[in-house]
């Protein structure tokens, strides 16, 4: 008897001790700017990990545009700020992604930025960065 209850226990331990309950869950995290310029009013920047959609972060008045590789491993976003304002510092952009713990494994790059005219001008003086929201 004891041992068919040891037998039992050892079961429903490996049972529920294999249990997955942290696996994968879809979320979201934010691609942030940290600028010490003004004026700019359009960026275009590449994320590199895997995403479900982007979006504009909640209260914005952004406009976020995006492209995805046909591996989804790659988006291009570009983001522009309503006529007569300019971009600054804070989130510019959510990703929704299968896993966001693996915010470390997000790659992102500044391609260019324009000002109110949408010349294209130099990226000095900006840094962006994929967080947690």
């Amino acid at each position: 008897m004891r041992r068919a209850l040891r037998s039992l226990a050892f079961v429903v331990a490996a049972i529920y001790g294999c249990g997955n309950a942290d696996g994968p869950v879809s979320g979201q995290l934010a691609v942030r700017l940290a600028t010490t310029r003004s004026g700019d009013r359009a960026i275009l920047l590449r994320v590199v990990g895997p995403q479900q959609g982007v979006t504009a972060p909640s209260g914005s008045t952004y406009r976020v545009v995006s492209d995805t590789s046909a591996a989804g491993d790659t988006t291009w976003i570009a983001v522009v700020a309503p006529q007569g304002s300019a971009l600054i510092s804070g989130e510019l952009a959510r990703l929704t992604v299968p896993d966001p713990r693996r915010v470390v494994n997000y790659v992102v790059s500044l391609t260019d930025v324009a000002l109110y005219n949408y010349t294209v001008v130099d990226t000095a003086g900006i840094t962006l960065s994929v967080v947690k929201p």
